[in-house]
């Protein structure tokens, strides 16, 4: 082989090392991002568990309220129903307390008519 054919090879042997150099500075950085890109996945994993259970709480917590809403709904029927009692038993006193007053009222009327007719009585002996 001649000394040109011999310098080709070199050359190309040499542009062959410096490829496969850069080929495995290449695969090195892609290890390295791969690894990043794993402790990005693991980082959101762990995130999306908080979120999980954050939501797990606040379903409990929406559970409670709606719970409690549900108290304060019967104990408002409850508070209602007394009140509508009271109402009535209040109206039935006033129409009670008016029945007296007429019957009063009446009694108050006739008596007066009758003690007129006593003194028209009286003053005529």
């Amino acid at each position: 082989m001649s000394d040109n054919q011999l310098n080709r090879f070199e050359g190309m042997l040499t542009q062959l090392v410096s490829m496969v150099g850069h080929l495995s500075e290449d695969v090195d950085i892609i290890k390295a991002d791969l690894g990043n890109v794993k402790a990005d996945l693991a980082n959101v994993k762990a995130d999306m568990s908080n979120m999980k259970a954050e939501v797990a709480n606040i379903k409990a917590d929406m559970a409670v309220v709606k719970e409690e809403m549900a108290n304060v709904k019967l104990d408002l029927a409850n508070v209602k129903e007394t009140q509508e009692k009271q109402h009535a038993e209040v109206m039935g006193k006033f129409e009670s307390m008016r029945m007296d007053q007429e019957i009063t009222w009446t009694k108050t009327c006739d008596n007066e008519r009758d003690i007129e007719r006593l003194k028209m009585h009286i003053l005529k002996i």
